[in-house]
């Protein structure tokens, strides 16, 4: 029986199907239409994180929120387990190294192959686990043995099922694409080569997938967004794009980059370049002074990028701190932050979120050692960037929806009503003038994160808000984005390196001609909008996942050697059994109370509180702390710390 028809039988017998994600502690959530479910680890049915459920809901709420309790597996979608060999007599077990995957897995002496005890082996599932048995498979690839250098991060790939290598039929079939530029200059496509246009990005990117041009007509400012043209030489079925359609995205770990598209389409012809002609996909806006779209065009381009800049040197010119190169790319700049800070002011007024992050890099040696923390944060020119992309994305979005087309969008849904009852309670503990958010609109968490602006614990707040979003994520249909305040919202702007960007470029395409109706490749892809959009966002998902795993890694690899040190620290989590503290590397431990040995603490969980019971003495969420490095173990992510 196909998905489809148990997912029909189980919607019949008033079962609730969706994805079911488990935490590290064994319980899970299901992400269904319906809303997010809560199930317990006893309650899973042999169920696997990222396994397709049919959940029966219950009727009683926990402070989890909805409960329920899978009944049966409709689709499984673990097919390895990475994990540790042990040999037990004529049998051996794959312990896995991923603590939501809850089952060891059964490996007769033969299956083994040559994995040894202590070994770090991918596995092949051949019957999967139930409530009365095991899961049982083969090894299917030793790793290397535990704690070999580098072990960690192969683990980490496999563990979220990301692929490492090209096969040699797509490596083949991107060796043999040309760069058409003469075609399609003949073919009349718009020629923007005389067009002043350039690139911003990290000062270590490789890729570059967008590219501005500012000019000025009749009193307004046309902003010009031109993005690679991937679609042009991706066409939809080939062997690329088979490819880049199971990845969805590029993946950018610590120590490398596991690209979407082989290196000679996203680090070569593909890339906007400086000096070289590209083709591209060109959203050009007019807009007035103070940042109204008045106008639009969109069209295929061909375009020479004239100058590449980075973040770090477009923020020094505009604060002074280095002189710009020449008038020419001043105008530009100057003329840029202008029109995006005035978008973005637009933005903001009308409900849109300014959130307050700060990224994690972690610098290492050649070896792969760790070095140092830079903090990556918000600045103007990764603003500005940010606003151009935003309203690109929406006037695309736009024209799609008003032509009622097949579309991919992204789409961001209103918070979890509970999720914000209990940022209510941490609001009051600092005395917020907000205090109730509860169905707040998006304007209303604007004005929380600007009274945070300037409070020690405003990457706290901005944080807690942030896990009480719902997810954005892609659709075939046209609905809001919260987080943004948009009606449409879709992603244009990153085709490299994302695959709905490069669906919206082919769709857009096809609208634009009229052909979206007629063509073969359109009346091809619309069927498939749904899958591709749900696989997106799974392997979203797992990427960041992925990204966030290798970076909290090589952070505690680095705090390895700072055991006995004492660091300034910011309580972030409270649970019964201890706190979380997060350094300034944004390095995270636990406090565990065993360690609190002054009092005996107890949870106060409706104010996110440990309070002495002889004492008085409290710590809550948001507290500054001094702690000192106790023990870390890198290949549980774990740092232990004491209060000093």
């Amino acid at each position: 029986m196909g998905r489809q028809k148990r997912e029909k039988q189980a919607h019949r017998s008033g079962l609730i199907v969706g994805r079911i994600s488990l935490t590290r502690r064994g319980y899970g959530f299901v992400d269904a239409p319906e809303g997010d479910i809560y199930v317990s680890q006893r309650d899973m049915a042999g169920a696997m994180h990222g396994d397709t459920v049919a959940v029966r809901p219950q009727a009683r709420r926990g402070k989890e929120g909805r409960r329920g309790s899978v009944v049966r597996i409709i689709e499984r979608k673990t097919a390895t387990v990475v994990g540790r060999y042990e040999r037990h007599g004529a049998v051996g077990l794959v312990i896995p190294t991923d603590p939501r995957i809850r089952t060891d897995v059964i490996v007769g002496a033969r299956e083994a192959g040559e994995a040894r005890t202590g070994d770090i082996v991918v596995t092949r599932i051949t019957a999967y686990p139930t409530r009365h048995q095991a899961a049982q498979g083969y090894v299917e690839e030793v790793l290397g043995r535990e704690g070999d250098p580098g072990i960690e991060l192969e683990i980490i790939i496999r563990e979220h099922g990301l692929a490492t290598e090209f096969p040699e039929i797509v490596l083949a079939e991107a060796a043999k694409i040309e760069q058409g530029i003469e075609t399609e200059e003949r073919a009349g496509r718009e020629d923007l080569r005389d067009v002043f246009t350039f690139t911003i990005d990290p000062v270590d990117a490789r890729d570059f997938d967008d590219a501005i041009s500012i000019e000025h007509v009749d009193g307004r400012v046309r902003l010009g967004v031109h993005i690679a043209d991937v679609s042009h030489y991706v066409p939809w079925g080939s062997e690329i794009d088979e490819e880049a359609r199971q990845r969805t995205t590029s993946v950018y770990l610590v120590d490398r980059v596991l690209p979407m598209l082989p290196e000679e389409l996203s680090n070569g012809i593909c890339s906007l370049k400086p000096e070289e002609d590209r083709l591209a996909f060109s959203v050009v806006m007019e807009l007035s002074p103070d940042g109204v779209v008045e106008k639009s065009q969109l069209f295929p381009s061909i375009i020479r990028s004239d100058r590449r800049c980075n973040y770090d040197e477009v923020d020094a010119w505009l604060s002074d701190e280095a002189a710009f190169p020449d008038e020419r790319i001043e105008k530009a700049i100057r003329d840029f932050a202008r029109i995006a800070g005035a978008i973005g002011k637009r933005r903001v007024a009308r409900g849109g979120l300014d959130f307050e992050t700060v990224e994690a890099k972690v610098v290492l040696a050649e070896d792969g050692k760790p070095l140092h923390v830079v903090l990556r944060k918000r600045t103007v020119a990764t603003n500005m960037i940010e606003e151009a992309m935003i309203r690109a994305n929406e006037v695309v979005a736009d024209r799609m929806k008003r032509a009622e087309a097949p579309m991919v969008y992204r789409i961001h849904e209103d918070p979890d009503p509970e999720a914000l009852d209990q940022i209510g309670v941490v609001l009051k503990e600092f005395d917020y003038p907000i205090k109730a958010i509860h169905g707040a609109s998006p304007s209303t968490f604007q004005k929380i994160i600007d009274f945070a602006h300037t409070r020690p614990e405003k990457y706290l707040i901005n944080s807690l808000l942030l896990r009480a979003m719902e997810r954005a994520r892609y659709v075939d249909y046209a609905a809001p984005h919260f987080g943004l305040a948009s009606e449409a919202y879709c992603h244009f702007t990153s085709p490299i390196r994302r695959y709905p960007d490069l669906m919206v470029h082919r769709l857009l395409r096809r609208q634009l001609e009229g052909t979206i109706e007629t063509a073969a490749d359109a009346v091809a892809m619309a069927p498939e909008l749904e899958w591709i959009a749900e696989h997106s966002s799974t392997m979203e998902r797992e990427a960041e996942m992925a990204e966030d795993d290798s970076v909290r890694f090589k952070i505690c690899e680095l705090m390895a050697d700072k055991v006995g040190e004492v660091f300034p620290g910011l309580i972030t989590g409270v649970q019964s059994f201890g706190m979380f503290v997060q350094l300034e590397n944004t390095a995270e431990g636990l406090v565990h109370v065993q360690r609190m040995t002054d009092d005996y603490y107890r949870l106060e969980a409706e104010r996110f509180m440990l309070v002495g019971e002889d004492r008085g003495r409290t710590y809550r969420l948001g507290q500054k702390v001094r702690v000192r490095i106790v023990d870390v173990s890198p290949a549980e992510s774990r740092i232990d710390m004491e209060l000093v």
